[in-house]
């Protein structure tokens, strides 16, 4: 049920008036049930007071009459006489019945049906003091108060009411004394005193008394309920009101909005952190406005920069293919001069002659596969490079490029050795790109391979693709450096002293033909150990024009 009440979405100044409500009701509730207990305590012993005084007197004025009878008249002197008519007695304007005193031998029918109640109490619990009753009456207000106290009797009561002692009579038979109590014991019961008195204490004035006390707890608690009323409206709920509507103000947008709250409590060292907060808030806002504005510039001369780059980049790729193919063109007629004149040398040439013509060829070759790098490049950032797929037997591919080879393994007396499995299917690729890639990776094994050397050339069968790896036993890469050899022209020695000549394209041109080919190359390599470059390729590509600019990194 608490976890209902939790759960309900009550404003805390209903929460605060409900609770406070009940508090008060159970506070006044429980104030005024003492003193209404009290006041019925009170008038319930004053009757009791007063019918015991008029009962003792009663049994004192008993006792004397029949001390005179012991002396002057009559052994013995009945406690009531046979009459039935008992004469009235008018107190405080009222009839009542005068005090008797009644044995336990009377006759039944003589007696009130509360003075035989009495009489049967008395008889079953011998440790009753007394026994009394309210009632009311029609003609009178007040009421009426009926008393009854048990008699005893004692050594003296005995010699004198000898008789009384016999029988009971048929009405109190039915109630036997305990059977632990001897029936010679001196509290044997002779009978009782009936008091009929009326109440000392009005029924009005007990009415007009339970008026005051409700009209009191009222007034209490009508004030109780204004105090707190005013207390949490002007202390609690107004600071707090204050606060929500300034929060509610400040998830709106305004940052400018304080709260004004000058309780000198809690609640205004929480205004004033509040305020504060909304300070910090407000120039952060601002630091951050500033930042954006300041982005937004920088962001807007940074797409700038961007076009300018793009354009550039554009214009230096025409320029490379411009250039490249007005190069290649002469050099392509120097290279066949050269040519003739090498092959007119005779034995009676000069050798410088022939060695410079060699020179020329041979440089005239390197200046060649450089332009065709460039162009290469050229076409791939353009996004003008085609796919030609075609059925292609990796091992005709390898006999292919170790005959290709052959004039550069041959100095260095190196060994190319291919591997390939003889469930290798036949796949479907384009022949020449891959034969560039493979042939980028030889040559670069054999640059640096050491003389009388192998190079593995080997092909396995994954899942769904073919790895293709080219193995050299060469000074090997250190792995930070191996990301930076698939970037344009980066080596790894590129001081002007290096051994091993190259313009740094053929791994760059590699990396970016093995995307358009839907694979993936790499490296696996550690100082002194040699070096593995692998390509991963899948079984079956589509042909067609191909546009890898949007997976590239221009460097």
């Amino acid at each position: 049920m608490f976890k209902r009440l939790r759960q309900l979405h009550i404003s805390l100044a209903a929460k605060c008036q409900i609770l406070f409500g009940a508090a008060v009701v159970m506070i006044i509730s429980a104030a005024l049930f003492v003193p209404w207990q009290r006041m019925e305590q009170l008038t319930e012993q004053l009757n009791e007071k007063a019918a015991a005084a008029v009962a003792r007197t009663v049994v004192a004025d008993h006792v004397m009459r029949e001390q005179r009878w012991i002396t002057g008249g009559p052994t013995t002197q009945p406690i009531i006489s046979s009459s039935t008519t008992q004469p009235s007695l008018i107190i405080d304007g009222q009839a009542v019945v005068p005090p008797r005193m009644i044995s336990v031998n009377t006759d039944p029918t003589q007696l009130t049906h509360f003075e035989i109640s009495s009489m049967q109490r008395f008889l079953h619990d011998r440790k009753l003091p007394f026994f009394a009753r309210y009632y009311d009456t029609k003609e009178a207000v007040e009421g009426g108060y009926r008393f009854a106290l048990p008699l005893y009797a004692n050594g003296e009561c005995a010699s004198c009411h000898s008789e009384t002692l016999m029988a009971l009579p048929d009405e109190f038979s039915e109630v036997e004394p305990p059977s632990t109590m001897p029936t010679t014991q001196p509290t044997t019961l002779l009978g009782l005193v009936s008091v009929d008195i009326p109440s000392q204490i009005s029924t009005r004035q007990l009415l007009l008394n339970r008026v005051f006390i409700l009209t009191a707890g009222m007034i209490a608690g009508t004030l109780a309920i204004i105090i707190f009323y005013l207390v949490t409206t002007r202390l609690i709920l107004q600071p707090v009101r204050v606060l929500q509507e300034t929060a509610e103000k400040v998830s709106e947008g305004d940052l400018n909005i304080r709260s004004d709250i000058n309780t000198g409590d809690e609640f205004q060292v929480l205004s004033e952190t509040f305020n504060t907060m909304l300070a910090n808030l407000k120039t952060s806002a601002d630091q951050l406005r500033a930042v954006n504005k300041s982005l937004d510039l920088k962001l807007g001369q940074l797409a700038e920069s961007n076009v300018a780059l793009y354009e550039s980049n554009r214009l230096k790729s025409e320029f490379l293919a411009n250039v490249s193919h007005e190069l290649r063109t002469p050099l392509n007629s120097i290279l066949g001069f050269a040519e003739l004149l090498k092959e007119s040398t005779g034995t009676d040439r000069d050798p410088k002659i022939v060695r410079y013509i060699q020179n020329i060829v041979t440089s005239g070759h390197n200046l060649l596969d450089l332009i065709n790098d460039l162009l290469d490049l050229a076409k791939i950032e353009a996004g003008r490079m085609e796919v030609r797929a075609e059925q292609l037997s990796l091992t005709d591919l390898f006999e292919a490029l170790i005959s290709v080879l052959k004039p550069l393994t041959e100095p260095k007396s190196l060994t190319i050795a291919p591997a390939v499995p003889t469930d290798m299917p036949i796949i479907e690729t384009d022949p020449s790109k891959l034969q560039q890639i493979l042939y980028n990776f030889l040559s670069n094994a054999i640059k640096f391979s050491p003389a009388n050397e192998k190079i593995d050339l080997s092909a396995q069968l994954k899942e769904d693709h073919v790895l293709i790896s080219v193995t050299d036993r060469g000074p090997g890469i250190d792995a930070e450096k191996q990301s930076l050899i698939f970037e344009k022209f980066r080596q790894l020695d590129g001081s002007v002293t290096r051994q091993h000549s190259g313009t740094g394209l053929g791994l760059a041109i590699s990396k970016e033909l093995s995307i358009l080919l839907g694979g993936s190359i790499g490296v696996k390599s550690a100082a002194g150990e040699g070096a593995t470059f692998y390509i991963k390729l899948p079984l079956k590509i589509s042909s067609g024009p191909a546009d890898v600019r949007a997976r590239l990194v221009l460097t």
